[in-house]
């Protein structure tokens, strides 16, 4: 999920940093207490800011350009005030000769779902249609693959690109429709004036122990929390509507550029599910902070370049370290080309494999104790949520310990030991490939751009469903790890 503070806990949280913080270098990534009185002055008169342009004249003058961005904002929960931040961000740029930008918009209460076409200084809604007239389930796949078909028949582009704009959980699905509030997760460090996370919480744990209060249901996971339907788009559910927007509405073509401005995404088990379905992937392996994406800096450059797929993938990930390097200490992003994803895929399968046979006949727990050695928060760059360690990090310190690898028969000592080098070498090479561009900040140095679940005690339930789970041996190695 963003780590974003909603309303009067936000404004007292501002109100804090203000009074503590004696340079009050605060990023316009944050809302200071007066725009958040103006942000919600306007989201209750939004009717007043609307362009009366019709849909008619806009799609009679719209010819197909190089790029439609599609911005799909559940903003029905906590972070309703920052979808009107971020569209204010986007309305600095607007479409253009290049791009066209697309949003839709659900916020809280009964109001009814938005689509715009963003121009510069203003946004055009296109209420047209029947189905618009009402309140939409953004934690609906369904509702998903409908915005997309809209935004990809009246917008045509050579390149579509898909940003999932709410909270995430990554590779863990909760149990439940409605997200925290994450406002005990991170403070401000008065030593240099910059916010860092507080990793004496987990954000899953906080998610699980909130779980217990509702009743127990093992139906949804992932991303796009609605909370008036008191629903999300579940990893499973994601690919669902991935695969029909690719096989039903752009006949077989992938997205150029499939985006999550939303926490904890970057992951094997996320980008696994998006591989076949486009070919760029952009996520974050950390928390989000404040109003997530700065979207004037990465639409910016539209208005110089048509930038190509790649280009624009690693585009995204610079002007996010531009918003934060300043005024964070963990911040991450970074951008996958998603062709070489399958080698990566691939390869922790071998891995796991051959971990599992050594762990079958290790000798004295060696095994075991050298892979809780190099996944230990410790040694390995770990995130908000523990459970979540960095791959390429696991790798190198698996590396440097593989002559601790000790099993009870030397000559299969020696084969796993040198099949470990040999698959790691390989593993940390398709990293380094897959990842083309990577930003973090100075307390994640040695954070690569992907992450895996690696629990130590007990595998969440949701987990062993994913399809990263179903079709990788890296499950079955969890599950010799911890229960032998």
């Amino acid at each position: 999920m963003k780590v974003r503070i909603s309303n009067l806990l936000y404004l007292n949280f501002i109100l804090f940093i203000y009074s503590s913080a004696s340079s009050a270098n605060i990023d316009e990534r944050f809302i200071s207490p007066e725009e958040l009185f103006q942000i919600k002055a306007e989201f209750e008169n939004e009717g007043d800011m609307l362009e009366t342009e019709t849909p008619q004249e806009i799609r009679s003058i719209n010819i197909q350009k190089s790029w439609t961005i599609m911005i799909y904002m559940a903003a029905d929960n906590d972070l309703n005030y920052f979808a009107w931040k971020n569209l204010k961000q986007m309305e600095l740029v607007g479409s253009n000769q290049n791009i066209n930008i697309v949003v839709q918009l659900n916020v809280q209460g009964n109001n009814t779902t938005k689509r715009y076409m963003v121009k510069k200084g203003k946004r055009i809604l296109f209420q047209e249609q029947t189905n618009l007239q009402e309140k939409l389930n953004s934690g609906s796949y369904h509702t998903l693959v409908n915005f997309v078909t809209w935004g990809t028949q009246n917008f045509p582009a050579n390149n579509y690109a898909l940003i999932l704009w709410n909270h995430g959980t990554g590779a863990i699905d909760p149990y439940f429709g409605r997200a925290i509030n994450p406002a005990d997760l991170f403070y401000l460090n008065p030593t240099d004036d910059k916010f860092e996370i507080d990793r004496g919480i987990s954000y899953v744990s906080l998610i699980y122990s909130e779980m217990y209060k509702h009743i127990k249901t093992d139906k949804k996971r992932g991303i796009c929390f609605d909370d008036s339907f008191k629903s999300y788009i579940s990893n499973h559910d994601l690919e669902i509507a991935l695969s029909e927007i690719i096989h039903k509405v752009l006949h077989g073509k992938k997205l150029s550029l499939i985006g999550f401005d939303a926490c904890l995404m970057s992951m094997i088990e996320v980008s696994s599910i998006c591989k076949n379905y486009a070919e760029y992937f952009v996520g974050s392996q950390e928390l989000e902070y404040g109003a997530g994406w700065k979207y004037d800096e990465v639409l910016e450059q539209f208005n110089h370049d048509n930038l190509d797929p790649k280009s624009f993938a690693k585009h995204i990930v610079i002007s996010y370290e531009r918003a934060y390097q300043k005024h964070i200490n963990d911040y991450t992003l970074s951008a996958m080309e998603l062709d070489k994803h399958h080698l990566l895929e691939q390869n922790v399968d071998n891995l796991a494999n051959t971990l599992i046979e050594a762990l079958k006949n290790q000798q004295n727990k060696r095994v075991s104790d050298t892979i809780r050695k190099c996944k230990s928060t410790q040694y390995c760059t770990c995130f908000d949520e523990p459970s979540y360690i960095d791959l390429a990090d696991f790798y190198c310190n698996l590396f440097q310990h593989i002559s601790h690898i000790t099993l009870q028969n030397k000559e299969l000592e020696k084969r796993v030991q040198s099949q470990l080098f040999t698959l790691i070498s390989e593993g940390l090479n398709i990293i380094q490939s897959l990842i083309i561009e990577n930003k973090v900040g100075p307390k994640l140095k040695r954070a690569q751009g992907i992450s895996i679940y690696f629990p130590e005690h007990n595998i969440i339930a949701s987990y062993s469903k994913s399809p990263f789970a179903i079709n990788n041996q890296w499950l079955k190695l969890l599950n010799k790890y911890i229960h032998g």
